[in-house]
């Protein structure tokens, strides 16, 4: 006779955008998470960050893009340094 496997949960250490991602991509199928953070409370540092097309890609798959750098779904994708206008000299 089978028995149904028992619920492990995973185990996500760090709560920076790695972490959060994965837990929250780890949740959506159906796992259980516990994420370890040893800040005692989340909140802006002061620093920036600048995130490529890619991350961005998956922030947007998870549903989270816009609520976090304000950036719509595909909105950065026809965005380049040339229409900006903030390519340096010379770059082509």
């Amino acid at each position: 006779m089978r028995t149904s496997p028992e619920r492990v949960e995973t185990l996500v250490v760090g709560g920076g955008i790695g972490g959060l991602a994965a837990a929250l991509a780890l949740s959506r199928q159906g796992m259980a998470v516990r994420v370890l953070e040893q800040a005692a409370e989340f909140g802006e540092i002061g620093a920036g960050i600048q995130l490529a097309p890619n991350a961005l890609r998956m922030l947007e798959r998870l549903g989270i893009a816009e609520a976090r750098t304000g950036a719509r779904p595909g909105s950065w994708r026809s965005a380049s340094p040339a229409s900006t206008g903030t390519c340096a000299p010379g770059w082509r």
